[in-house]
């Protein structure tokens, strides 16, 4: 079971960053309106891809996991406090393919994804 839930959260993860990178202008641009530094802009579709990547390898998965949980995490609290403003940006999630602006809907998402991380952890 442990194995299933971390291909699901990869499989994401490696849709997110490659959609980030096949539409990396549109990406910067959205990922900086957003607040996000210059060097976190590149790292964060790479971080992406690397976690999927040690999750189906299942190399220090345990350190893995907690990785994944961590930017989870920060990508929904970023997520719960731009809700707050007035007007919604696009959320980049997933590169140009997420033009829609951010709503509750992501916040659901990632919540799933941090309970199938979890799950990940205590099915190991």
């Amino acid at each position: 079971m442990s194995f299933f839930l971390a291909v699901v959260v990869a499989a994401v993860f490696v849709y997110a960053g490659v959609a980030k990178f096949a539409t990396f202008n549109n990406w910067t641009f959205q990922a900086r309106a957003l607040g996000a530094p210059d060097p976190f802009v590149v790292l964060v579709p790479l971080a992406e891809i690397a976690l999927a990547v040690l999750l189906v390898g299942r190399w220090w998965f345990t350190q893995t996991l907690i990785a994944s949980l961590v930017l989870l995490v920060a990508f929904t609290v970023l997520l719960l406090v731009r809700l707050r403003d007035p007007e919604r940006l696009p959320c980049s999630c997933f590169g140009a393919t997420s033009q829609r602006p951010m709503s509750w809907i992501d916040v659901g998402r990632n919540v799933i994804l941090i309970a199938l991380v979890i799950g990940a952890g205590l099915t190991q």
